[in-house]
Formats: C-alpha cells, sequence, structure tokens
C-alpha cells in the first residue's frame, strides 16, 4: 500500500495498461505463433526449450488460466477501464472513458492552434478543466479489481513479447538483425525497433488471420507504438501530477494531449473525414484476380419511348342558337352561311 508521503503510481499502472491494450495486437500474433509452431515443426527446430515451453503453454492455456486470457477475456477486462482497444477501433466508441477524454484533446487542440497569446490563459483553464471528469473516472478505478487486471494483462503481454523477440522464432519469418530488447514497449533503438515492426508485418503476412486486423504493415505498427506512448504519458501525467495547482507548467502536458489526440486522428489536420450515406460512390469496383473487371455505373431502368405528338388544326368555335320549339321538333340554328 502507498503510504501518504508517498508519490501515487496509479497513472502510471493506467498509462502501462493502456499501452498494451493498444498494443493488443502483440497478444494475438504471439498467439499465432504458437499455433504455428505445432502447424509447422520442421521451421522451429532450433528453439530452445524455454521459448518452447512459453509456446506451448500459450498454445495450452488461451483462455483458461487466469494469467493468459484470451481475446474476449482481455475484451471484458480492459474495455470497462479503456473502450475498445485504440489499435483496432475508432477514436471515440462511447465508453466513459473515451467521452470524457474527447473533450480534453479538443481543449489541447484549441490551445495548440491558437495563434493569440491573449487567450493562452482562458484556453489554460480551460484545459485543466475539461480533465477534472477524466481524472475523477480513472481515480475512481483504484482497487483490488483493477490490481488484478493489471496483473493478468501484464503477464499474458511480457509472455508474447518474449516470444516475437526471440531471435530464433524471428528467424522463422525472415528476420535476422537483433531485435531491441525494450521492444515494443520502450524502444530506444531505431534499427532495433524497425526489425520489431518489420516482424509484425512478415507474421501477419505469412499467418492469415493472425490479428484480428489483418495484415499490420511495418508503418501502421509504428503508428499504434505513437499512439501508446502518448497516451502513457498523457494519462500519467494527468493522475499522478497535481495539474490544478497552479505553478504547475500545463503546457508540458498539453504538448502530449495535443499529439495523442493528433496520432488518434480525432484533432489536428489528420481528423478522417466520414461520407454520408447519401454521398457513398454506387459504383461497382473491380474484383482483384482474374475476375478482375472494368468499374461500372448502375444506368436508370429503361424507359418507354413517348409517343409523336400529333398536331391538329382547331375548329372555329361557332355558338350554337336554339328557336323556341315548334310542332314537337327542335331545330338548331347554326351562324350565317349555313
Amino acid at each position: 500500500m502507498t503510504s501518504p508521503g508517498a508519490k501515487s503510481r496509479l497513472g502510471e499502472q493506467l498509462g502501462l495498461m493502456y499501452k498494451r491494450w493498444t498494443l493488443d495486437c502483440i497478444v494475438e500474433i504471439a498467439h499465432a505463433v504458437s499455433l504455428d509452431f505445432s502447424n509447422r515443426p520442421e521451421l522451429y527446430q532450433r528453439i530452445n526449450d524455454d521459448t518452447a515451453a512459453e509456446l506451448t503453454g500459450l498454445q495450452g492455456s488461451w483462455g483458461f488460466q487466469a494469467n493468459v486470457p484470451d481475446t474476449k477475456i482481455r475484451q471484458r477486462l480492459l474495455k470497462s477501464i479503456f473502450g475498445s482497444s485504440d489499435g483496432y477501433s475508432s477514436a471515440n466508441d462511447g465508453s466513459e472513458f473515451k467521452s470524457f477524454r474527447l473533450p480534453v484533446l479538443a481543449a489541447a487542440a484549441d490551445f495548440s492552434e491558437n495563434a493569440q497569446p491573449t487567450t493562452f490563459p482562458s484556453l489554460r483553464e480551460r484545459v485543466r478543466n475539461a480533465i477534472v471528469p477524466l481524472k475523477i473516472h480513472l481515480t475512481d478505478l483504484r482497487g483490488a479489481s483493477l490490481s488484478q487486471t493489471e496483473r493478468r494483462i501484464a503477464h499474458i503481454f511480457d509472455v508474447a513479447q518474449a516470444i516475437l523477440r526471440d531471435p530464433d522464432v524471428a528467424a522463422v519469418f525472415g528476420i535476422v538483425a537483433a531485435i531491441d530488447p525494450a521492444w515494443p514497449l520502450e524502444s530506444t533503438d531505431d534499427q532495433g525497433t524497425a526489425q520489431g515492426a518489420k516482424l509484425v508485418e512478415n507474421i501477419t503476412t505469412q499467418l492469415k488471420g493472425s490479428a484480428s486486423r489483418g495484415v499490420i504493415s511495418r508503418e501502421t505498427f509504428v503508428y499504434l507504438q505513437r499512439v501508446a506512448d502518448k497516451g502513457f504519458q498523457s494519462i500519467r501525467i494527468i493522475v499522478d501530477e497535481k495539474i490544478e495547482e497552479p505553478k504547475f507548467d500545463i503546457d508540458l502536458l498539453i504538448i502530449e494531449l495535443y499529439a495523442w489526440g493528433c496520432e488518434l486522428g480525432v484533432v489536428g489536420g489528420n481528423r478522417p473525414q466520414q461520407m454520408s450515406a447519401a454521398l457513398q460512390p454506387q459504383y461497382q469496383y473491380p474484383m482483384p484476380g482474374p475476375m478482375a473487371r472494368t468499374p461500372t455505373i448502375p444506368s436508370s431502368p429503361a424507359r418507354a419511348p413517348m409517343p409523336p405528338i400529333q398536331r391538329t388544326t382547331p375548329k372555329p368555335n361557332v355558338p350554337t342558337q336554339r328557336l323556341p320549339p315548334t310542332s314537337g321538333q327542335v331545330r338548331p340554328i347554326s351562324g350565317p352561311g349555313t
């Protein structure tokens, strides 16, 4: 238990949990490798005993042990805290965490994109006010349940990253250069980071269905790492620092928040524009492979040809006069000349 004078580590705890949740594809990829370990044994002849035991344990205990939660269990554990993983879903899914986060990111963007120094004090105060609901939501998560969830997620993530960093496992998928030992959570070596991202791309390409989002390119994975890191820094500062005090330099936090929002695409110039259904093009896009064909636009239903217009000369409108009846007969009288 934290002593009264000690600095709280709840923010760092939550930040690391967010980091692992954003990079959850690491766990999915490691599980796919554990299945491949049995499916193609001839490729894993050089795997050492410790890594072989980790692969076998991950495959056999997947979803059956508390410290090896499968995909559905991890979603149950973490969606109540952070909503859907930012590594898989949109930036705002209506969860409490993302609903409280969005105004914070918007306030940080308004401060960062504003060019009028006279408005800086009011914009800083807006950021402070927007952070309050998010901080309350995060601090209320403290307790035994959160600690157990952290242990379970940390265990399976550590197993997964150890498997992928193994040089013999990486060699199966064409990676012979060393991967940074701190990858993917804390990576300081650019070359080692690049090799790790390339490994992710190679595995998701060779083992179809190894990740819920399909093939993950090296650029996409590096992007996910940036999202995870900026989220970690923002959450850690918000929860562990006394941002409500006037002497706290909130500008450093705003920089992290703005970068986080830009990476997510919810603020800045990278915001995705959703096209309404009414504006969706109705083209038939070409199919890949031998069935490819030229895009066509559906034509309107055929209409029957209109009949030709017949023009006739109008007859003169000659009034008809009637005389009083004579001998029971009525005789019409036309105009003059009849």
